[in-house]
């Protein structure tokens, strides 16, 4: 297959053009036939509500940054620095690249332990999409960002309740038919 931008040949299902990095996920995509199959390739990333992103300045101590992740009772904050997101500080981060140490949270900056340039969504990407990209990165959290603004971050525990609503809404839906035709498919 060829990139759009470029006419580099790629291989069907990559997520980027290794020539020019134009951005290929929308392309290649299945047609969804129905049910369950259809809204996760067809929703849009803010039916999942992402919840109000919580800032913290890169050169804050991660003694603060876990004060705040408490105070707002969130597993991680995104990491801006000169009005730009440039990581993302998780509980993740603290478990797995500080707990063994023997370091003083307040000498030790955000900077130093944050997961940069986070992978991120567009209010606009699909939900199977976003599945996607935290099955196969191992993220727990994504930043949501539209116009390089982040407005939000989605969770696996956001994912997995949009999951009921669908499940619930699909078993309505095939009580409420009568016959035995049209019924939604899992």
């Amino acid at each position: 297959m060829l990139c759009p931008a470029c006419g580099h040949d790629y291989i069907a299902g990559t997520d980027q053009c290794e020539a020019c990095l134009e951005p290929l996920m929308k392309l290649d995509i299945p047609h969804a036939r129905s049910g369950m199959q259809r809204r996760l390739m067809e929703d849009p990333i803010s039916d999942l509500e992402p919840a109000p992103a919580i800032f913290v300045p890169a050169d804050a101590s991660v003694f603060d940054a876990i004060r705040l992740m408490k105070k707002h009772k969130v597993g991680c904050l995104l990491v801006m620095e000169g009005g730009r997101l440039t990581g993302i500080f998780s509980e993740r981060d603290v478990l797995n690249k500080l707990a063994t140490k023997a370091e003083d949270l307040e000498e030790v900056l955000v900077k130093e332990v944050m997961t940069p340039k986070p992978v991120i969504f567009s209010p606009e990407d699909s939900i199977r999409f976003a599945i996607h990209e935290m099955s196969v990165g191992g993220f727990r959290h994504i930043p949501v960002v539209n116009n390089h603004n982040p407005v939000g971050i989605i969770s696996v525990r956001d994912v997995l309740g949009y999951l009921c609503r669908v499940i619930r809404d699909l078993k309505l839906a095939k009580s409420a038919t009568s016959s035995g035709q049209d019924q939604p498919r899992f």
